[in-house]
């Protein structure tokens, strides 16, 4: 069989690009990381944890039926590639993102209701205490194969005033780890920062309350380096951007998310590329998709050669 100039050609571009992918798959695309950076996690009703990307507007499930009750308060360690969430029976949970396990810790925070509301930030899971102004910082201990609670500071937020339409209920929390500021949106919409290098006094009002409707929170998830707050809503799964100067949110159009006819319970953090199995999915469909496209090139070309 004779190969051409234009199918050696081929063949060393398709060798380049299979060394590409597996490049990509090893160390992730520093060219892209604007892009990638903005694969965050979501849990539905059913309990299955979902990566979302909401800059290219895609959705897949990555570990399903991971709680077998009502979860949400999601926190995601971006280094260690750990997911923490609880559930409807107070049980505090960690997904591995690597080896897709999943290990209880059971109610190694100590609550007494469900927080509906978490973050990571510096080896410790944040979060409020179910409607109230405390704000807890659970420290993480990583010395055994899972990890454990080490220990958890209370906060006490001055200033916040959290009665009638105030009240601090949940909505949900972010933290910029870049500035180490966290931000928070209740049911009712108010929207506020808090400064965690002094918790207590550092309580900041960015945007008032809606009043009493309780469908105006949203879930909310940086992006894998804190440039970009976006906001969900669980009542009808739409996406939004939020300015953190002023709060104001701005609907990202066409990109909704039901799963199981509402939108997710929780947000909880980004990761820098996509779950594995998904781009290891990606890399083989287009390099399946070329290596067609150079298979068919050649067989037109040495059907010309016999020709001749």
């Amino acid at each position: 069989m004779t190969t051409t100039t234009s199918g050696r050609r081929c063949i060393f571009l398709l060798h380049q690009l299979a060394f590409t992918l597996v490049m990509l798959a090893a160390f992730g695309s520093t060219a892209q990381a604007a892009t990638l950076g903005a694969y965050l996690y979501g849990i539905d009703d059913a309990g299955s944890l979902y990566e979302i990307n909401p800059a290219d507007q895609t959705w897949n499930v990555v570990a399903a039926s991971a709680s077998s009750t009502l979860a949400n308060s999601l926190a995601y360690d971006q280094s260690r590639q750990q997911l923490f969430f609880t559930n409807r029976d107070l049980d505090f949970q960690v997904w591995d993102r690597t080896s897709g396990s999943l290990n209880n810790l059971g109610n190694a925070l100590s609550v007494t209701g469900e927080p509906g509301n978490a973050a990571y930030y510096q080896d410790a899971y944040w979060y409020f205490d179910s409607n109230s102004t405390t704000l807890n910082k659970a420290s993480l201990n990583y010395a055994g194969s899972t990890p454990s609670v080490a220990s958890i500071t209370s906060f006490g937020i001055a200033g916040m005033a959290a009665t009638g339409d105030n009240t601090n209920t949940f909505g949900d929390i972010a933290i910029d780890t870049a500035q180490g500021i966290l931000y928070a949106s209740t049911s009712r919409g108010r929207f506020y920062s808090v400064n965690l290098a002094d918790p207590a006094n550092s309580f900041q009002e960015i945007a008032a309350s809606a009043g009493s409707d309780r469908s105006f929170g949203l879930q909310l998830s940086f992006n894998a380096d804190s440039s970009v707050l976006y906001g969900h809503r669980y009542s009808d799964g739409s996406w939004y951007t939020i300015d953190t100067t002023n709060g104001a949110a701005t609907q990202i159009a066409g990109f909704i998310t039901t799963p199981g006819g509402a939108g997710f319970r929780d947000l909880g953090g980004a990761a820098a590329v996509p779950e594995p199995s998904t781009f290891a999915l990606a890399a083989i469909g287009l390099a399946g998709g070329v290596a067609c496209r150079i298979r068919r090139r050649r067989r037109a070309e040495n059907r010309d050669v016999i020709k001749d």
